[in-house]
């Protein structure tokens, strides 16, 4: 929906014969549509820019000659840098442009002087007052021309809202050097670099590879005739004439009806509402109970609630006619109290009927869930076929949403039933139009038989249905039986597809399972035989480092005994050394 407000393709050139450019200062037209400019004389297309204003506003009256004469020779310097030749001053007082006949004219004067059939202009929301004048004349003037001529409304003060955005990548950094070329300017502000920021902002919403673009506000002269600028309409208008909601009221109110046993799963019936992500919903309870229904809060989260008073229990049927009676919305849907609704599923069927206007019923896919924890066991998702609905109810009440002017063309519960009321309510609203389907599932469906148990007599469930194609016999013709005898014919079919497929995976994965087997024991005997050569590897380790710890208890006694031996020539030769001495000294004695 984003690109109902914006491009999110850039164009790489805008097509024309001959170019205009209003510029309301020296440098609007450089920065407004300066990349603009080169695309054109790239392509040999004469461009003619008309600069207003003096732009010299401000400035003291001795000093004014100089400046604006300084301002007019930046714009020359930035022409020759951008390519075009023609480049004609107007002279107005800056400030002093007006939205007038006079400024009309001299634009019309200017197009028919140079048969241009694409005209530049600032933006009529610039917030400059020359920049709105010369905005607001330029639309003026092509409106009256009425006949091949484009405006292109462009950007300089005020972003604008672009129908179009022109890559400039390859010609970002020539037009710096065009902006650069406006001294006087830039020394007051940086606004070559604001441009340039503008410039990549715009690149927003388009590919990585762009990396500066221009944007525009592309419009025929023919067209202009219808305002399409929407001058005096507000943004929320705007938006919401493109579908895009602002606020919860611009989206048509849909009506969610309960009718409620007071059951303990009502509480999880109505959260599911509550989190839904469609913003403009109404809560119907019906007291379906009678007197003993409790109380309930005005409101379900952020949407209102209303609960009917009624002092007798309600069947059914009788509980939807007076639920679609209270009902406002223009669409409306049903929701047992112990099933519950994703949270996109009122969106995605809102979205749907809106995308086919048409049609008077939209339906997704329902889960069907049982036990707790809840496990799925079917689900309700088929494509619409009108001769099965006919023949079956495969569509869950709270599965569809359904237009409010059923209502009001006569369609009710038949009260008269109090099981497959459902469906016969949706044979009544097929005369009138068309279902829709939207695929995927969006809805849960407890099957879980809580409650009266109604839908465990298999014989009250047969007459039912008896009753139901007895009432709506007329429809049947020979087409809708062969139609449904083909469908049957085909689940058979499909079914015994399935079944033989599901015997060739059975098959297959017994295979597998036999070779997955055998290999197992071939693998597991493999580890039985390395097992044994392991076991006798390790009982010869052992008998091995048994004779090792021999070895070495050897070894420690012969150290041991060794250590003895050494002990004792130890004590020997210290005996030895000392008789020695001794004899030394006797000897040296005895000879003095």
């Amino acid at each position: 929906m984003e690109n109902l407000l914006i491009p999110y393709q850039a164009t790489s050139f805008i097509p024309c014969k001959n170019v205009l450019v209003l510029a309301p200062h020296p440098d609007d037209e450089v920065f407004g549509c300066g990349g603009a400019i080169m695309r054109h004389v790239e392509q040999g297309i004469p461009v003619r820019v008309v600069v207003v204003s003096d732009g010299g506003y401000g400035v003291l009256a001795e000093e004014h000659a100089n400046y604006t004469l300084q301002r007019q020779r930046e714009c020359e310097a930035a022409a020759k840098i951008l390519g075009y030749g023609s480049l004609v001053f107007w002279s107005y007082r800056d400030r002093e442009v007006c939205y007038s006949e006079k400024l009309v004219q001299e634009i019309l004067t200017a197009i028919n002087e140079t048969e241009v059939d694409l005209i530049y202009a600032p933006s009529v929301w610039e917030m400059h007052p020359d920049h709105r004048a010369v905005g607001m004349a330029a639309v003026e003037a092509v409106r009256r021309m009425g006949k091949a001529i484009q405006l292109a409304l462009y950007e300089v003060g005020m972003p604008l809202r672009p129908n179009c955005l022109l890559d400039i990548s390859d010609l970002a950094e020539r037009k710096m050097m065009a902006m650069q070329c406006f001294v006087s300017q830039n020394e007051k502000q940086r606004y070559d670099l604001d441009i340039a920021a503008l410039n990549r902002y715009r690149t927003y919403t388009l590919p990585a590879e762009v990396t500066a673009a221009e944007a525009y506000f592309l419009v025929a002269a023919e067209e202009l005739a219808n305002d399409p600028l929407k001058l005096y309409q507000s943004e929320h208008m705007r938006q919401k004439e493109l579908g895009l909601a602002l606020d919860s009221r611009d989206r048509p109110l849909v009506s969610v009806i309960i009718r409620s046993m007071d059951r303990p799963t009502l509480l999880k019936a109505l959260d599911s509402i509550a989190l839904q992500t469609y913003s403009n919903i109404e809560i119907v309870v019906v007291n379906a109970k009678g007197v003993d229904h409790h109380k309930m809060d005005e409101w379900c989260g952020r949407f209102p609630l209303s609960l009917t008073s009624n002092a007798e229990r309600l069947g059914r049927s009788r509980a939807a006619n007076v639920g679609l009676e209270a009902a406002k919305g223009k669409y409306l849907i049903f929701l047992d109290d112990d099933d519950w609704l994703h949270p996109q599923h009122i969106t995605r069927l809102v979205d749907r009927l809106q995308e086919h206007p048409e049609a008077v019923l939209a339906y997704a896919g329902v889960e069907c869930l049982r036990g707790e924890p809840a496990q799925r066991t079917h689900v309700f998702d088929a494509a619409f076929s009108r001769a099965r609905l006919l023949m079956e109810n495969y569509i869950p009440i709270h599965a569809a949403l359904f237009v409010h002017r059923a209502w009001e063309q006569g369609c009710r519960f038949d009260e008269s039933f109090d099981l497959h009321e459902d469906w016969d309510f949706w044979l009544q609203l097929l005369q009138l139009g068309e279902f829709v389907h939207c695929p995927g599932v969006s809805a849960s469906y407890r099957i879980d038989n809580m409650g009266s148990g109604i839908w465990r007599d298999q014989q009250r469930i047969q007459a039912s249905v008896q009753r139901i194609l007895e009432k709506w016999w007329h429809c049947l013709n020979a087409q809708v039986v062969l139609v449904n005898l083909q469908s049957l014919r085909e689940d058979l079919h499909r079914s015994r597809v399935e079944l033989d497929s599901f015997h060739q995976q059975a098959a297959t994965q017994e295979e597998a399972l036999n070779h997955a087997l055998s290999e197992s024991k071939r693998y597991a005997d493999a580890l039985r035989e390395q097992l044994n050569i392991k076991e006798l590897e390790l009982k010869i380790a052992h008998e091995h480092l048994h004779s090792k710890e021999l070895e070495l208890k050897s070894a420690h006694e012969h150290l041991h005994s060794k250590e003895l031996e050494l002990k004792a020539a130890h004590t020997e030769l210290a005996l030895l050394q000392r008789f020695t001495l001794r004899h030394i000294m006797r000897r040296l004695l005895g000879r003095h």
